[in-house]
């Protein structure tokens, strides 16, 4: 039990680096310079530009191809609207337009744009989650594969763009960047250290409480 407890407080511990790590990164994506989509995907793969920042002018082909399902913000249940940008140069890019409530309607952006944001990976399916139907106006997740089927358009660059400010009207509301903290992984590796040290304690008392059992159980000569 002692192992398996500092073995979860090492994880733990190695899960703050991480975090701390991807934290560094991700600030230093978002408040570097801007670069245009076509700049941005010579950079590496969609993990290597992951949160980079993004400036870009063109015009809308759909400002609503789908919607993400079962989304929340600020307390509220709803969506995420999802259109399809074709920039100067060419590049088709789903972009996330932002948070609507359920079954609200968003008015379309205007036909001639300029898009800032940041782009991200797309979103995969884990563990038991909901898979893509194919079918229908909603999609479990933003996933570029999966809604690049959906419209039969192979030219899908294959990471997406999530806007950072707000519509003309301010609806949809942009989805804000993920809290850059440490999360409670410290917290949790000093639970799982104490649990440690409890366990030391316990089993010591234990094997006491044995040996003086096994003494007093000597027959006296």
């Amino acid at each position: 039990m002692v192992a398996v407890c500092i073995s979860a407080m090492l994880w733990q511990l190695d899960r703050r680096d991480q975090r701390m790590e991807r934290n560094e990164l991700i600030g230093a994506r978002i408040q570097g310079p801007a670069l245009t989509i076509s700049e941005a995907l010579t950079g590496g793969t969609p993990a290597e530009i992951n949160f980079q920042r993004v400036e870009d002018r063109g015009r809308w082909v759909s400002p609503e191809v789908v919607r993400v399902a079962n989304r929340s913000q600020a307390g509220q249940a709803g969506q995420w609207t999802v259109g399809l940008f074709e920039t100067r140069s060419g590049e088709r890019i789903l972009v996330n337009r932002g948070f609507i409530a359920l079954n609200a309607e968003s008015e379309p952006p205007v036909d001639a744009a300029t898009i800032t944001g940041w782009l991200q990976q797309s979103r995969v399916r884990e563990g038991l989650a909901v898979a893509d139907s194919g079918e229908g106006p909603l999609v479990p997740r933003l996933n570029v594969a999966d809604i690049a089927k959906r419209l039969t358009d192979p030219s899908v660059v294959p990471v997406w763009l999530q806007l950072d400010s707000p519509a003309p009207q301010g609806y949809p509301v942009p989805v804000p960047l993920p809290t850059l903290d440490a999360g409670p992984h410290l917290s949790y590796a000093v639970q799982w250290a104490i649990f440690a040290v409890l366990g030391m304690i316990v089993y010591t008392l234990v094997l006491r409480r044995v040996a003086g059992g096994q003494s007093h159980a000597q027959p006296s000569r």
